[in-house]
């Protein structure tokens, strides 16, 4: 059955995966060249929406502050997008991708308007989400802290990254991380698996 879910359609996810890596390289090796760092022109920000820059609500899924924040998204991207890609064909998946995305950037930025954001997390929490809703009782080994593996039904770990990035965003604790984006994508996977898609909402695109 897991062969089945998985299939041969990988195209988007691929795409997605080298644009990222692509992006990141060009940030370590082209200069800047202006007074405003690419950052603050591409990264997310309640001023730079403000401003007008409307095109940080999807930039920002394409920047990456290290080597480990890129490979932990990507690495999430690949095991939960490849599903998602071949349940709902290229185009439905990069709409759900830039979609929790979208959704996890704006509930950042209202919630810390301070906040300058990067990174494909909420993109990358809202896929795993929307997997956990589609297959709630299928089996899958997860990573806690990334080093002990688990074994547990796909709901239960949905419900755990909606908890943690709930019990994070309130208590104002983990630093730096932008768990209100974590928390934003994921509700925004959850819904799109669980009410849009088996209620046929945008089943003609």
């Amino acid at each position: 059955m897991q062969n089945q879910i998985l299939g041969p359609r990988h195209t988007v996810v691929t795409a997605l995966i080298f644009i990222n890596i692509a992006i990141f390289l060009a940030e370590l090796l082209i200069p800047q060249t202006s007074r405003y760092t690419r950052t603050q022109i591409f990264g997310l920000s309640w001023l730079g929406l403000r401003s007008g820059m409307v095109w940080q609500l999807v930039s920002h899924q394409f920047l990456h502050g290290s080597v480990l924040h890129m490979a932990v998204n990507m690495m999430g991207l690949w095991y939960a997008g490849r599903l998602l890609e071949n349940r709902y064909g290229g185009w439905r998946f990069l709409m759900l991708y830039l979609t929790c995305g979208i959704a996890g950037g704006l509930l950042q930025v209202l919630v810390v308007p301070g906040t300058l954001l990067i990174g494909a997390s909420g993109a990358v929490f809202g896929l795993v989400c929307a997997f956990s809703a589609l297959y709630p009782r299928m089996r899958i080994t997860a990573l806690l802290f990334f080093v002990i593996p688990i074994n547990l039904e796909a709901k239960w770990l949905g419900r755990g990254l909606v908890a943690f990035s709930l019990l994070m965003t309130v208590t104002g604790l983990g630093g730096q991380i932008g768990h209100a984006a974590h928390l934003g994508g994921a509700l925004a996977g959850y819904a799109w698996g669980h009410f849009i898609s088996r209620g046929r909402i945008f089943c003609g695109l």
